[in-house]
This record gives structure tokens, C-alpha cells and sequence, in this order.
């Protein structure tokens, strides 16, 4: 995390220590989070604790040296580039050699892509709008993700003195207290962001993590504690920095990544650091500084900015070297190599170029700061884009030969003498396999929590007299690339109803917060209402239940899973428009992460096979539908082309089967078309 200028001694100003402590503890939490996750859930709110620390250095800075002038704006902007680039910027550079030389190829494109968002230090809101994305949840971690709070923190370093600058600007012209007036507009800003964080957390969580208008108060609180000019009484500093660190510790002890975060619940880091710096503690007997000046503490919260930079692509990528071994070497490799690397980083990198007289070469530094993030980022991103071209042009190749004898599904048909995974040369290689998605995807067919709306997509004829509609949660779309295929034959029209996450059903799930849960419920009843109004020939429906319900005993769940998918199927029977449930397909996460990263990494398809067993398990909707013996609502089970007797393998007819851990590749999706039409033909409304 960035280390801002003010806690080594000046003129006329003692070192604050204190400060470099709370560095240590910070980077201490978010690293130990991420090697130990169990044993302190809430390290993630370290972050929290940097943010309110450059809050408050930086504007200490400013209202000691408030911008009056373009040139001081750029002097400000120059310290800011020389202390902070030259380190982010070489650990993305080794990331990216490193990444292609030890990960596997379907993490390229990717990582590349999050590499140039965070080389334009915008990678918050990149992963904001992946994090809204179902699939973009459930990828693999980047091993530049954690830019993203440097992202939030560069953001406030352009916006902060400009907003200081229009103050002293407003306080020369109208007169009266700069420090007052400043803390006047941050209370306005702190206040505004709060609220927003707030609802943005209630309504939008994924996303509300990491945009920078619901952690702008955070760096504001610290802000305001800069216009402070009084201090504690010398009794009361102790036991006030013990409270604050008291604070923190109880969120690092107690939160979990299940709480809803920032919102409200950020509070309690944030004051309590907070708490902390505004103590100021003395070195006393019971103080904590008897404590953080230990040469340990101090020197940790010296490298901290370049341990936090270190650490995380050492953890995405050391167990790729490692043979994915999570044992404490694993853990104890990437905690020394952090602290080795920072230890190199800071004197040779960090110290060596923000050494300078202020002012001197501050328009040059700007200019090629400017530079270099435009360079990086646009290779990166450029390289992402052209891997990404040939992904899609091999997807396409791919498209038009999936229709041979022993191909995809055609391998596990009844009477195939076929080779279930074929003949070892693969349509598409992994990294290919991982983006062939149904066109719901790109399409934006998806609704996402709080389902507050009802999006549907339209395939086929539109004018045609014959209507499909396909419902249901992402493995509905499973269903999706062969039903185009059908409607295209046959001239249908395809309309899909599908939501992220969200079954439909009559049981309310323990899905996300409250809002979440009664908006999947409240989504499931609108797409009965366009079925019975939209004059369908047939409905179908698959989907994944990962949820349990709502308000329901562990024993008792399974009972209010079938009844609430049972009175649904009833609801949609009474619309008097045939339905056809579809069999849920595997689910490979139970075994493996990732089914196209396991096979980048294995030596033999074989390897990233399932067991039967594990892979697909009961299906309450489907057994719903069969239990129900009502004629408008027919079943198919199409699991025999996806897995034998006792195996479900990742590779089926030289065709990868899922692009991720969870869904069928649409090109191994599509060869189901043959054996879906009759049951399809079979089920239309006469």
C-alpha cells in the first residue's frame, strides 16, 4: 500500500512513529489474511487502515503547503510519481514475465487485461464491473487484483489537491480560516460517501467493494483529522490509542468476507485508526509505542508499500512453481519472498527514485510518468485484446467442425464405437475453452442481484409462429448455444428469462443479503407473469441449486427445496404453456476449481476427470418435475452426454466440456442440439 510522505522527521516536526506502526499492522493483517485466512478473517480491513492514514499525511501536506498555483499542483503530482510508480510499475512488469512463464495459458489474457488496468490505475473499476458479472466472480484470482486499492488511492491523489486548492482558492477571495474551511468541505465529502457506501453496500456489494466513491470517506476521515489542531490531554492519548488499536484488532479478529463491506461496517477500522493517530501518543510506560519502535515494527512499516505491492502475485503464483502444494511451505515461501523482495525494493527502487529537490525535473517526472503507465498499460491491454482476437477466430473454426461422427456429445451417444475423449487433438485448447461461452454473456441476457428488473434476450425469427422461452439460473444457458440451433432450423423464436445465481422458484433462498433474497423471489414471479402473457408453445427450464431456503431448519431444507420448485412447476403448469425440465448438468467445482486451467496444467485429460459420484448430484427441480405427473411438464435428462457410468470426464469428442468449473462450453453445448430436438418437437403446445 502507498507510503505517503510526512512520518520521518522534518524540521520543526517529530517522526511519527506511531504511524509507521499502524503501517506495520496493516500490512501485517491484509498479508496474513491472505496466507491464513481462517485464523484472521478480517485482514482485509488493513486496507481500510492505509486509506485514513494517507488521508490524513496527504492532507497535512497540502495545508501545510497548500496548492496555489499550477506549479505547485504539478510539484505535488511529481513527489507523488517518484515515490510511488517506480515500484508498482517494476512489480507489474515481473508479474507479466512471470505469469507467462508459470501460469497457465488461460490466465494470459486476463492478467495482461488487469495489467493494464492497474498500469492506468484504474484496476478498482475493472474489477467492479467484473464483480457484477457472474462469471467474472467466479474467475480465478489475479495476481494484480489487489491494485485495486492503489488504484482508489492514486484516484484521491488527483482529486485531493485540486478539491484543497479550490478551497484555498475560495478562502483568498472570500477570506477567513483555510484549516476551517477545508475541514468544512471534507465533512461534506465524508459525509456524501458514507452515505453512499452505505446503500451502494446494501444494494450493489460486489461492486460497492471496490469503487472509489464508497472508500473516499474512508481517506476523508483521516482528511479531517488533519484540520485538527488540538491536541488530547497527555492522560487520555494512551488509553485513546489503545482503544483504537483495541478496534481494529476486534474487526481483524471477527469480520469475514460474508459482511456486507464497506458500508457502516468499515466504521470500525476506520475510527479506530483513526483513534490512533489522533493519540499521538507519547512514549510512556503502558503506551504502545513501547511496542511499534521496535526495530521490527518501524522497519515493517517502512517496506510496508512494497510488501503489499510483493505479496499477492507471490500468492497467486508461487503454487503454480509449487506443484498448488497449500502447506506451510507454500505459505512461509511467499511470506519471505515478500519480505525479501521489499527489503530489496525499497533502497534500490523506492528511496533511489524519489530522492530530489522539489520542483526540480517535477514537469519532466509528470511527463514521464504519464509515459510509462500509458505504455505499460497499452501493451498490456494490447496484448490482451490480440489474444483474445485469436481466441475468438479459433472459437469460430471450432463452431463449424464440432459436427463430426465421434465430436463433443456425438463421443457418449447410445451406439458410438468412439474414443469418449477422442483422439487427443483438442478443437480448442484450453485457454480457447475458457472464453467459448453462450452468447448470453456477451449479449447481457443476464439479470443480477438485487434482480430488480427482468432481462430477456430474443434469438431466432421474431416474426415466428412458433415460441420457446428458456428460464432459469446460468445453467439454464447451458441450454441456450443448441436451442439457436434449433430455432435457426426451424424457424422459432427464443426468448430467454435467465438471472445469475438466482433458481427460480416458490422458496425464497438464502442468497445474498435480504434485498438480494427477495429480489430472486420477486424476479422468479415476474417471469411467470411474461410467460402466461407471452403466448409461448414451450418453456424450459435447468438449473443449478446452490442455495438453501430461507428461514428453514438444515433438516428440513431439503422438503422446502422440492415443495417451493414443485408449487413453482404448478404455477408454471397453470399458465397452460407446456414445460420441459432439463436434467442439471455436472458440477466440477466440487473437485477442481477450474476445469480449463486443470487441463492447461495436466499432462492427460484424464486427470481432470470427476467421479459420478461428485460431479453430478441430486437435482431437486428435475426430481420435482418427475414427482409432479402432470402431462404440460415433461423431463429430459441429457447427463449420459456429459458423463459415463461412473466418470465425468473434462474432455468429451476432442471437445473441452466446461469453460470454467461450472457451465458447458457452447461448443460442446451446441452438439447436444440432436438429442435435445426430440424432446423439444415432442413437448410444443399442439
Amino acid at each position: 500500500m502507498t507510503q505517503s510522505a510526512g512520518t520521518k522527521a522534518s524540521p520543526g516536526r517529530e517522526a511519527r512513529t506511531d504511524i509507521q506502526a499502524l503501517r506495520a499492522v496493516a500490512v501485517a493483517a491484509v498479508v496474513a489474511y491472505h496466507l491464513w485466512p481462517g485464523r484472521l478473517p478480517g485482514g482485509f480491513v488493513g486496507v481500510d487502515v492505509f486509506f485514513v492514514i494517507s488521508g490524513f499525511l496527504i492532507t497535512s501536506h497540502l495545508l501545510r503547503r497548500p496548492p496555489r498555483h499550477g506549479r505547485d499542483l504539478r510539484d505535488f503530482w511529481a513527489r507523488r510519481v517518484r515515490r510511488l510508480l517506480p515500484a508498482s510499475f517494476l512489480v507489474l512488469l515481473v508479474t507479466a514475465a512471470a505469469t507467462f512463464l508459470l501460469a497457465p495459458s488461460t490466465m494470459w489474457a486476463g492478467t495482461l487485461r488487469e495489467i493494464g488496468a492497474s498500469a492506468l490505475y484504474v484496476e478498482n473499476w475493472s474489477l467492479a464491473a467484473s464483480s457484477v458479472d457472474y462469471l467474472g466472480a467466479e474467475a480465478a484470482a489475479s495476481p494484480v487484483q489487489h491494485y485495486w486499492s492503489l488504484s482508489v488511492e492514486e484516484q484521491f491523489y488527483l482529486l485531493w489537491p485540486l478539491v484543497l486548492t479550490l478551497v484555498a482558492w475560495w478562502t483568498a477571495r472570500r477570506g477567513g480560516n483555510l484549516v476551517r474551511r477545508a475541514s468544512i468541505a471534507i465533512s461534506v465529502i465524508v459525509v456524501v460517501s458514507f452515505g453512499w457506501s452505505v446503500v451502494a453496500t446494501a444494494l450493489r456489494p460486489a461492486s460497492a467493494y471496490f469503487v472509489t466513491p464508497t472508500r473516499l470517506w474512508e481517506l476523508g476521515v483521516g482528511a479531517l483529522l488533519a484540520t485538527v489542531t488540538v491536541r488530547l490531554a497527555p492522560r487520555w492519548r494512551t488509553p485513546v490509542a489503545w482503544l483504537g488499536l483495541a478496534m481494529i484488532l476486534a474487526a481483524v479478529l471477527t469480520y469475514t468476507g460474508k459482511l456486507p463491506f464497506p458500508g457502516y461496517t468499515a466504521a470500525l477500522p476506520v475510527v479506530g485508526c483513526a483513534l490512533v493517530i489522533a493519540a499521538g501518543c507519547d512514549r510512556t510506560r503502558w503506551s504502545p509505542r513501547q511496542l511499534g519502535d521496535l526495530r521490527p515494527v518501524q522497519w515493517l512499516g517502512d517496506v510496508s508499500y512494497s510488501v503489499y505491492l510483493w505479496h499477492w502475485p507471490l500468492v497467486v503464483l508461487v503454487p503454480f512453481a509449487l506443484g498448488h502444494n497449500p502447506g506451510l511451505l507454500a505459505r512461509v515461501s511467499v511470506l519471505a519472498g515478500a519480505l525479501a523482495l521489499a527489503a530489496v525494493t525499497k533502497p534500490f527502487v523506492e528511496d533511489r527514485f524519489r530522492r530530489g529537490r522539489p520542483g526540480a525535473g517535477s514537469g519532466r517526472a509528470v511527463v514521464v510518468a504519464l509515459a510509462a503507465s500509458a505504455l505499460i498499460g497499452g501493451a498490456a491491454l494490447g496484448g490482451s485484446v490480440a489474444l483474445q482476437a485469436r481466441v475468438d477466430a479459433n472459437i469460430a473454426q471450432a463452431a463449424q467442425a464440432a459436427h463430426g461422427p465421434c465430436v463433443g456429445a456425438a463421443a457418449l451417444a447410445p451406439g458410438a464405437d468412439c474414443d469418449v475423449t477422442g483422439d487427443g487433438d483438442l478443437l480448442l485448447d484450453p485457454a480457447e475453452a475458457a472464453d467459448d461461452k453462450p452468447s448470453a454473456y456477451a449479449d447481457g441476457c443476464w439479470e443480477s442481484p438485487p434482480f430488480d428488473g427482468t432481462a430477456t434476450c430474443h434469438y431466432g425469427d421474431p416474426d415466428a409462429d412458433t415460441r420457446v422461452a428458456l428460464i432459469g439460473n446460468s445453467h439454464a444457458g447451458n441450454l441456450l448455444p443448441p436451442l439457436q440451433e434449433l430455432a435457426e432450423k426451424h424457424d422459432w423464436s427464443l426468448t430467454t428469462f435467465v438471472a445469475s445465481r438466482c433458481p427460480t422458484s416458490d422458496t425464497r433462498w438464502q442468497i445474498g443479503t435480504a434485498q438480494d433474497a427477495e429480489g430472486c423471489y420477486a424476479w422468479g414471479q415476474r417471469v411467470l407473469d411474461e410467460v402466461r402473457d407471452g403466448g409461448f408453445d414451450l418453456v424450459m427450464t435447468s438449473q443449478l441449486t446452490p442455495y438453501a431456503a430461507a428461514d428453514t431448519a438444515p433438516a428440513d431444507n431439503d422438503a422446502a427445496v422440492a415443495q417451493g420448485y414443485t408449487r413453482y412447476l404448478e404455477d408454471l403448469a397453470a399458465t397452460g404453456t407446456p414445460a420441459l425440465v432439463v436434467r442439471d448438468m455436472p458440477y466440477p467445482k466440487h473437485t477442481i476449481p477450474s476445469v480449463p486451467n486443470c487441463l492447461a496444467e495436466a499432462s492427460s485429460p484424464d486427470e481432470c476427470a470427476g467421479p459420478r459420484s461428485k460431479w453430478l448430484p441430486p437435482d431437486p427441480l428435475y426430481d420435482a418435475a418427475k414427482a409432479l405427473d402432470d402431462p404440460a411438464v415433461s423431463t429430459l435428462d441429457l447427463t449420459g452426454f456429459t458423463c459415463t457410468k461412473d466418470v465425468c470426464p473434462a474432455v468429451v469428442g476432442d471437445l473441452v466440456v466446461y469453460f470454467d468449473a461450472s457451465h458447458l462450453t457452447a461448443t460442446f453445448s451446441r452438439t447436444l442440439a440432436p438429442y435435445l430436438e426430440p424432446a423439444v418437437a415432442s413437448g410444443l403446445r399442439p
